[in-house]
């Protein structure tokens, strides 16, 4: 049995399993998408959320001390907020063996958030 916010009953409030429902559900709507059904836990339903052209694996954590690649974040954003621009973080790794790896070995990621990709997401109008 699910709630209007599409959260499993036995997902109480404030619970690891409720919050991450509830953000399933948000990326869905954000992104045009629709939420696995088996939340990505079935060998044959990968991901958490299917969108146009993209699967998107949800991640929540509650943890009270700041992940490193948050405080960094957190540095760009005020530095690109006060030149009127959007945050982005630019990751390198060097993984020869990666799936994701290119010629040179190297895998390149760019983290933005989800309000710069969407002005409608909660958050948009920060700044």
């Amino acid at each position: 049995m699910l709630d209007r916010n599409g959260a499993s009953a036995i997902a109480r409030r404030g619970s690891s399993k409720r919050l991450s429902v509830e953000q399933e559900h948000d990326i869905a709507r954000i992104y045009g998408g629709t939420v696995s059904p088996s939340s990505g836990g079935a060998a044959h339903d990968y991901g958490d959320v299917r969108c146009p052209g993209l699967l998107i694996e949800c991640k929540v954590t509650m943890q009270e001390k700041r992940p490193k690649i948050l405080k960094e974040f957190e540095k760009i954003a005020a530095e690109a907020w006060a030149e009127g621009r959007d945050p982005a973080l630019a990751l390198r790794y060097f993984a020869p063996e990666s799936i994701l790896a290119n010629t040179d070995g190297w895998v390149d990621l760019i983290v933005r958030r989800v309000a710069d990709d969407h002005p409608l997401a909660p958050g948009g109008d920060i700044q």
